[in-house]
């Protein structure tokens, strides 16, 4: 049997759906399974070695490239095709391709009419279950519920060169900071000040402070000049699987709703977001702290907001309190109860 999984973005719902794969390859160890993705996450698919093969959409969309794609997918015959994007764009994509079953999820009612079988997006359930809830449609015996990330044992050697080079010292604990989030997404970022403050705490008790993730330097400068003590900035220095060796050697991660979230899970060091206009319940996954303080407009799921009254109520202290109990204790109170 040939199966086709689509799945379209952004990079922590990529690494969600490493569940998905290892799913499908422990029920059906005999079958064939492709994806269809977008070529950013090329470097995750591309070592995944349950794929037997990758197709990418046009980096930029054209009617004759899209057209060559999804004729030379429609020769592929595909058995099941998994629409697990669930937009309309991917609905339509999976009727095109022509899959003798067309599982997906949607969320317009137009897109359920190009599927076979088809779950509305909406429920609130935790990422991890819910990209899994699609396979009930099949006879699915065991559910592999834990994230992966994918690394060769040569980029592990690499990095422990890479480790030393920015003066990590091997004899203090790490606690790594993502303090920037997904594209045009404010709404997803804790204040400045407040990282600032929380990183001189943890520096004075004896931590490493790292900043990881890619994106605004400057942003993050400003948050490391309104602090007293000096933190490692590895801000747009790592790729995704230095980033996740790095999270491995990790005591926690501190991040808001966003890829190194889903990463610091799947490289199994303890976790705790700060949410904002995102719904923890849709979006942590269930081996995450979060915390997350809904006022009366949240969630609002907006990019942008004047009042960023969700994330101001965050208090420093607070988060600091759950940090202590996360390392302490190993449990934090009133958390996800998954944990």
């Amino acid at each position: 049997m040939k199966i086709l999984v689509i799945k379209t973005g952004a990079l922590g719902d990529i690494i969600i759906a490493s569940t998905f794969f290892q799913t499908i390859r422990e029920n059906f160890k005999e079958d064939k399974i492709y994806l269809l993705t977008k070529k950013i996450y090329k470097e995750f698919v591309e070592v995944c070695p349950i794929l037997e093969k990758i197709f990418y959409l046009p980096e930029k969309f054209n009617i004759v490239g899209f057209l060559k794609l999804i004729l030379k997918l429609r020769k592929e015959k595909f058995d099941i095709i998994f629409d697990i994007q669930g937009n309309l764009k991917t609905n339509v994509y999976t009727f095109l391709i022509g899959g003798k079953e067309r599982y997906g999820f949607y969320r317009l009612k137009i897109g359920r009419i190009f599927l076979t079988k088809g779950v509305k997006k909406g429920e609130k359930i935790d990422p991890v279950n819910g990209v899994l809830s699609i396979l009930k449609f099949l006879k699915i015996e065991k559910y592999v519920k834990k994230m992966k990330i994918w690394i060769s044992e040569e980029e592990r050697v690499r990095f422990d060169e890479f480790f030393k080079n920015f003066g990590v010292s091997e004899n203090k604990k790490i606690i790594a900071i993502h303090p920037l989030s997904g594209s045009g997404w404010i709404t997803r970022r804790w204040l400045k000040e407040n990282f600032a403050m929380l990183s001189d705490k943890l520096i004075e008790d004896g931590y490493q402070v790292i900043f990881i993730g890619s994106g605004e330097e400057n942003y993050v400068n400003d948050i490391i000049l309104k602090m007293k003590n000096k933190p490692i900035n590895l801000i747009n220095k790592t790729n995704l699987f230095q980033l996740s060796l790095l999270l491995e050697r990790s005591s926690l991660l501190i991040t808001g709703d966003s890829g190194p979230l889903h990463i610091g899970v799947a490289s199994g060091t303890k976790v705790l977001g700060i949410f904002g206009s995102s719904d923890p319940i849709i979006h942590s996954p269930p081996d995450a702290y979060y915390i997350y303080k809904k006022v009366d407009c949240s969630p609002c799921h907006k990019k942008i907001c004047k009042s960023m009254k969700c994330m101001k109520e965050i208090k420093v202290e607070e988060v600091y309190k759950k940090i202590k109990e996360i390392l302490e204790n190993g449990r934090s109170i009133n958390n996800n109860p998954k944990l």
